[in-house]
């Protein structure tokens, strides 16, 4: 479950006399998937970037210690290559499903005539939209990570990240540039992350129920002893 779900539900288990043991957030189940999957890592940042929001986590620990959401989308992307090249939306996702941008474009190379089926043929560089749309992903990158001050003191305390995004469309086209960004240019360690399946949520989540988690203190349950026990124990041990 998400944390703006949490108080909801709470007054929904208070409303019908409900007894729950622990509630987990599922931005910590992703987390702590992260963690299993990287034995050796406890301490990283998360983000996510879909077509409905944008959020980043900071794990250290293997405990959440913060987490904050944005209101823009990745669809901010494709309204900026809209705008400024004039195409229409059904026109710039068709030109994203055919082309891999990376900075290795030719700065003579244009976008190909069978890819304006419901636009005006017009002689647009395909380095125009790298540019765009290393631009936005670039000014992303800053909101959300290094010019953050909700996360400046974090961002030394490890060089992983993982990025999740949503949209499969991007992840062909501008994925190189996304990792580029977000790595601050090779300088941090960074990973792309699937799209976490319901199974892998709740194949998680089982195990921290029953085996409990990694920062977690685990009760013990000790047997009560008679007082004849506990004499014998007190003289022989």
């Amino acid at each position: 479950m998400d944390t703006n779900d949490y108080k909801n539900l709470c007054n929904i288990f208070d409303q019908c006399n409900l007894k729950v043991k622990k509630i987990f957030l599922k931005s910590f189940i992703k987390g702590a998937n992260i963690s299993n999957k990287n034995k050796d890592l406890d301490t990283f940042f998360y983000i996510k970037l879909s077509n409905k929001n944008s959020k980043i986590f900071f794990f250290e620990n293997n405990s959440l210690k913060i987490e904050q959401d944005f209101k823009f989308n990745t669809d901010i992307i494709l309204q900026d290559i809209c705008k400024i090249t004039s195409l229409k939306k059904e026109t710039v996702e068709l030109i994203l499903s055919k082309i891999h941008f990376t900075n290795h474009l030719q700065d003579d190379e244009i976008l190909d005539k069978d890819l304006f089926q419901n636009d005006n043929f017009r002689k647009i560089k395909k380095k125009l939209i790298y540019e765009i749309a290393l631009a936005r992903i670039l000014e992303i990158s800053e909101i959300m990570l290094s010019r953050n001050i909700n996360f400046k003191s974090y961002v030394q305390s490890t060089k992983n990240i993982f990025l999740e995004l949503d949209c499969k469309l991007q992840f062909y086209s501008l994925g190189e540039i996304y990792k580029t960004v977000f790595s601050n240019y090779g300088k941090l360690d960074l990973k792309f992350l699937d799209d976490m399946s319901n199974e892998d949520v709740i194949n998680t989540s089982n195990q921290i129920v029953h085996y409990g988690w990694k920062t977690e203190a685990i009760p013990v349950t000790q047997n009560k002893k008679s007082m004849i026990a506990r004499l014998f124990d007190t003289i022989f041990n």
